[in-house]
């Protein structure tokens, strides 16, 4: 669905309303992640969380395949070597999950 697209190219950019970005535009909130006692950043929403973190553990065992190591590689490299319609769908699936 767009909704996703139009998500997903917000976190490609870095520009999602994480706890840092919204200090950067004077939030005077708490910055720390709600789980773990770290800074809320893109990086760490979506890929260093422990809630995260289950996502990608459970697609590397349904699918063996490495968890990427930052954004740029989910967006990149993270699904070369992988046959074109099967790393569409994980890509369309993980897109669907990471914006749920």
């Amino acid at each position: 669905p767009l909704k996703i697209k139009v998500f997903m190219w917000f976190v490609h950019k870095q520009v999602i309303l994480t706890k840092d970005n919204l200090a950067k535009r004077n939030w005077t909130g708490y910055t720390r992640c709600s789980f773990r006692d770290q800074h809320e950043s893109i990086k760490h929403l979506f890929l260093d969380c422990p809630l995260a973190k289950i996502l990608w553990r459970s697609i590397h065992i349904a699918f063996n395949i490495t968890p990427p190591n930052s954004i740029n590689t989910l967006f990149g490299t993270w699904l070369d070597g992988i046959h074109y319609d099967t790393a569409r769908h994980i890509r369309v699936g993980v897109c669907a999950l990471l914006w749920a």
